[in-house]
């Protein structure tokens, strides 16, 4: 018969495993959600700097 203390302490080694590689998925999500955070932020200044564009275009020819 295998010794409980030691079933025990296996069990928690596999438990901080488990907990350690959620740990490491939740870092990956957090590090694709940050950047598509500054791909959504750089599109945003994109889309001003056009929109910027087309109104002094509009208004060097007398659109605006």
């Amino acid at each position: 018969m295998s010794d409980w203390f030691s079933a025990a302490v296996k069990l928690q080694g596999q438990m901080l495993d488990a907990q350690r590689q959620q740990m490491a998925a939740t870092k990956k999500m957090l590090d694709a959600g940050e950047q598509m955070a500054k791909f959504q932020e750089a599109g945003t200044r994109a889309a001003e700097a056009n929109m910027a564009a087309w109104q002094s275009w509009a208004k060097l020819w007398g659109m605006r």
